[in-house]
């Protein structure tokens, strides 16, 4: 909470000193992920791969000059995908530090709701990978860092609205990570995971 509130303190005091013309602020944002690997060859895995669903959330920063922005995030966010086979359910948890980075375009540059579109870039770091089987006799986990790689990047795109209150903005957007590393060690000819995933986010700013 401290780490928080010293980061949150820091971006506000740039914020201030930062010309006129140019509109900064920073927030919070949070919600939810449904993820699932692309993986090459199709039929590696005996189950179909299903969408993943987990939390994220962290601070944004925001740096804009009229109706266009440039906005980066710190996100702590889980990838992965599940499947069931002869009812086990398998899951594959790799959480990440994600900092997203987009120009962001307000397609209504004024007033109290205010629509944009953004696209951009992320880059990745793997802080843990982790492999859940769950039976009807119970569950049991196992570390799977010797199988992922610890960085992944690619490309965001998405859109949202903005709602701008006395003193704070709220947020929502549609967000889809499109994953272009190769996050499999070791990977053999023609073999190959890729992260994707869809995020729901609603934010505060300041």
């Amino acid at each position: 909470m401290k780490k928080f509130l010293v980061v949150a303190l820091a971006a506000l005091c740039v914020a201030a000193l930062l010309p006129q013309s140019l509109a900064a602020g920073v927030g919070i944002k949070g919600g939810l992920a449904m993820s699932k690997f692309a993986i090459k060859p199709a039929g590696t895995f005996p189950f179909p791969i299903e969408n993943l669903t987990s939390p994220v959330g962290g601070l944004y920063f925001n740096l804009g000059l009229g109706p266009v922005s440039f906005e980066t995030d710190i996100l702590y966010a889980r990838m992965g995908m599940k499947g069931t086979f002869e009812g086990v359910t398998m899951e594959y948890r790799l959480d990440y530090v994600q900092v997203p980075v987009a120009l962001k375009f307000k397609v209504i540059p004024v007033g109290p709701i205010r629509p944009f579109v953004f696209a951009g870039g992320y880059g990745s770091y793997l802080l843990k990978a982790k492999g859940v089987l769950t039976s009807p006799e119970g569950s049991d986990s196992g570390d799977l860092d010797d199988m992922f790689q610890k960085y992944d990047y690619g490309v965001i795109g998405g859109a949202g609205v903005e709602f701008k209150l006395p003193g704070v903005t709220l947020s929502a957007e549609g967000r889809y990570n499109l994953g272009l590393a190769n996050i499999v060690k070791e990977a053999g000819e023609g073999e190959s995971g890729k992260n994707r995933s869809i995020m729901a986010l609603v934010g505060i700013g300041f």
